[in-house]
């Protein structure tokens, strides 16, 4: 049991070889599939678009066949040579996202929501590759952290398809590409949503829906992190990115190309006792492959998640280069691993508070350099230590011109290794402005990152006081429409109806004050809150609720103030139906009395002091 032959991996390099053989033969044939979409085209031009479409398909099979991963991390490898298909989940079912026409069987406009390292943007890939080789539309994939350093009036999405397709060498006429767009010739992926910064974000999200409006008979897919700003997408159909299952590891596994004598101890491991143990990283795929890296280093994977970020950062600093039976360390800058992370863990928390994931080589030498100038007793170069990023640790990869994290997981780790460095009342400053500024708060893994490394100071000095001015505004107002109306500016409902006929409802509450509605979610996020404890009777009369609602505007979404709701259902149904808000609100009342009843002053004595410690 657990045991991996030769003749596995043979059966897998075929495979992934006849996948890769497949595309390129439908390269050379994708013309005739999608030149119905170009209309009045002479001959002449047929051949010219033909031969450009050939370019523009090889260039982008080439430019997202083969990937870069912490594995492969100097070498691009073959997508097929490792990759594992993951599903998507809607509605409670599993569907597989082998072929993109099983997604597009849902709806027309798709938003795949995952969590960080599930594999969003890599499955992505798949999907442009597959789109090729199963369908007779145009792939367009599009980056939208592209846009972040982007002036606002010159995000135009359509302009960046049409750019895109160009400059990979599809060089169409814009009358011919309008044309196209028209007669829905494209499937057009958007990949990483929440990767756009913030004072970008509202304008992103008009273009989107914009151009799914101006060009309704294309079929878009959209991937972001989960967030709550997809209320009101009422025309996109949200499923979730799955994790991996058991057999589904151990499949990715036995595809990656590892040292075989460690690669066959921990793929037994993981079938006999890790994946049960350790499900939350091994059905992450970027985990599970960190999880064998980290095994081939240490022997054991650590209990808690920052410990295994923590394994993991030592385990790729101090990967080497063999040289016959010497071992040459590849760290150009000469930093040990202490000195390294704390130069590191300051480029990502400066960077990860100006929402950049993704660098120009100018602006990684700025970050390189602040950081430089702050433990100005460190002796490195900037490009030594920016090519150790790069080449000798994998914490960034280069993207073309620009460099973006391995992983944003790291960066969030990192900037909140470095947060726990700075004093408590900058914590303090900082994490208030940032809880009241950034919906990121409640989307990253950052902030419970930072709770997991110092708990008892983040409820103390980031938590309570916002709980307190809740407290507050409660005590004055009471569990009230007055209250709810200070934090909340309206109550979405939504229908979606199943295949079956099944009907289900959902009402949620759109964010007024985005400081005290982030303290609460994030108070209980981190404090491991228990959603779902209204009971049956309790949901189903805010489905009750919920249907009065929606019936009452004649769609499948609709939006309401508060008043309006407690108009058309009477306040005391209304508060009553989102009661699980108030359930929130007394666990935080609960975080609150915990850390309040603790004193914090300086006392004289030493004995008195160790006596709290």
């Amino acid at each position: 049991m657990g045991e991996i032959n030769t003749m596995s991996f043979d059966g897998e390099k075929i495979a992934a070889d006849v996948a890769t053989s497949i595309i390129k033969d439908t390269v050379s044939s994708g013309w005739e599939k999608v030149k119905k979409y170009f209309r009045d085209l002479d001959a002449k031009q047929a051949i010219k678009y033909g031969v450009a479409y050939h370019k523009y398909l090889s260039n982008t099979e080439d430019k997202f066949g083969k990937i870069k991963t912490i594995i492969y991390r100097k070498i691009p490898k073959e997508l097929y040579s490792f990759y594992e298909c993951t599903d998507v989940e809607h509605e409670g079912k599993r569907i597989s996202t082998a072929s993109v026409e099983n997604v597009l069987a849902l709806s027309n406009k798709i938003i795949v929501s995952g969590t960080g390292g599930i594999g969003k943007s890599i499955l992505f890939k798949h999907l442009f590759l597959n789109t090729i080789e199963t369908t007779e539309y145009i792939p367009i994939l599009i980056e939208l952290r592209k846009f972040n350093p982007v002036d606002i009036k010159d995000i135009c999405l359509e302009d960046a398809i049409f750019q895109t397709l160009c400059e990979n060498g599809f060089d169409l006429d814009r009358e011919y590409f309008s044309y196209s767009m028209k007669e829905g010739g494209y499937i057009i992926l958007l990949d990483g949503f929440d990767e756009v910064s913030r004072e970008k974000s509202e304008k992103v999200t008009s273009e989107i829906k914009s151009l799914c409006d101006k060009y309704s008979g294309n079929k878009y897919l959209l991937s972001s992190r989960p967030t709550d700003r997809f209320i009101g997408w009422n025309d996109f159909t949200e499923v979730s990115a799955c994790k991996l299952t058991k057999q589904q590891a151990l499949s990715l596994i036995k595809k990656i190309d590892f040292e075989e004598p460690v690669k066959t101890i921990f793929y037994k491991a993981l079938d006999e006792y890790l994946f049960d143990k350790y499900e939350s990283f091994a059905s992450n795929p970027l985990l599970l492959t960190i999880m064998l890296l980290t095994f081939s280093n240490h022997a054991s994977i650590p209990d808690k998640l920052n410990d295994f970020y923590e394994a993991a950062f030592l385990t790729l600093f101090n990967m080497h280069d063999a040289t016959k039976d010497c071992y040459i360390r590849d760290i150009r800058s000469k930093l040990g691993s202490e000195d390294f992370k704390s130069v590191f863990a300051y480029v990502c928390f400066k960077s990860y508070f100006s929402s950049e994931y993704e660098f120009s080589e100018a602006a990684l030498r700025s970050y390189i350099q602040k950081a430089k100038d702050k433990f100005n007793y460190l002796d490195f170069s900037v490009d030594d230590f920016q090519e150790d990023l790069i080449l000798s640790v994998c914490m960034l990869v280069k993207d073309g011109i620009n460099y973006r994290f391995t992983h944003r997981s790291f960066q969030e780790y990192f900037a909140a290794w470095h947060t726990c460095k700075i004093t408590d009342e900058q914590q303090s400053k900082l994490l208030t402005a940032w809880i009241s500024e950034s919906s990121a708060s409640v989307r990253d893994g950052y902030l419970e990152m930072l709770f997991n490394m110092q708990a008892e100071k983040v409820n103390r000095i980031i938590f309570v006081p916002g709980i307190q001015k809740l407290k507050e505004l409660h005590e004055a107002n009471g569990y009230s429409l007055k209250y709810l109306s200070k934090l909340f500016s309206a109550i979405h409902t939504s229908k979606h109806t199943f295949k079956t006929g099944e009907q289900k409802l959902a009402l949620s509450l759109a964010v007024k004050d985005n400081y005290l509605c982030n303290i609460v979610r994030c108070t209980c996020r981190c404090n491991n809150y228990k959603y779902g404890q209204q009971g049956a009777d309790a949901i189903q009369f805010e489905n009750d609720i919920a249907e009065k609602l929606i019936n009452s505007k004649n769609g499948s979404f609709t939006e309401h103030s508060l008043e309006d709701a407690a108009t058309l259902v009477g306040e005391e149904n209304l508060l009553k139906a989102i009661s699980w808000f108030e359930l929130q609100y007394e666990f935080c009342i609960m975080i609150l009395d915990q850390n309040s009843s603790k004193d914090y002053i300086y006392k004289k004595k030493v004995s008195s002091i160790i006596n709290e410690l």
